[in-house]
């Protein structure tokens, strides 16, 4: 559940740096292949994501430790550390380059060449390059933050989840009354 979370989590932030404008007014030119990926480029969204999904990585981590404490009231050391090793590498093999590939079409659709061509500009500017410089920061300690929010409120969301689900079968197997 954790898993789903973090990965619609992730969507909605990359579509909020995708689809920074609204679909191409009819007979606008859109940016071509070359065009987006300089624009993907600039925006560092591949060194972004490889970060993301370290920082989604660790969060998991320590979600799947609490998780493990919940249902295993004395972890060892080495159950934990085996719990640590599986929540790496579940992350690890996200396929970086096929979604950078995947936003091309994307950014076609909601960016003529004249947007790109000026958001472009706005990154070549002082206050452009110091958004660069300081956004793998912030990212960062966006993800930290939302992970602690997150984790505070898994326990009451999973219960909540739960309780629904039990009700929901609960009605299934009550025959309905003619």
């Amino acid at each position: 559940m954790l898993k789903r979370l973090l990965v619609a989590i992730f969507f909605f932030l990359i579509g909020s740096i995708v689809a920074m404008g609204q679909t191409n007014d009819v007979g606008a030119t859109p940016p071509s292949r070359e065009d987006v990926l300089k624009f993907l480029d600039v925006l560092r969204v591949k060194p972004q994501l490889t970060q993301y999904f370290a920082g989604v990585a660790k969060q998991a981590k320590l979600g799947a430790e609490e998780g493990f404490k919940q249902k295993v009231s004395n972890p060892t050391p080495q159950q934990l550390a085996e719990v640590d090793r599986f929540a790496e590498t579940l992350f690890k093999s996200m396929p970086v380059d096929e979604m950078v590939d995947a936003m091309v079409p994307i950014d076609q659709k909601h960016l003529a060449k004249e947007d790109m061509d000026a958001i472009l500009a706005f990154y070549a500017s002082p206050v452009g390059q110091k958004l660069q410089r300081e956004q793998p920061a912030m990212m960062e300690e966006g993800l930290q933050v939302g992970g602690e929010i997150g984790r505070k409120h898994m326990a009451t969301m999973m219960q909540q989840l739960d309780e629904f689900i039990t009700k929901m079968a609960q009605k299934q197997q009550t025959p309905a009354k003619p």
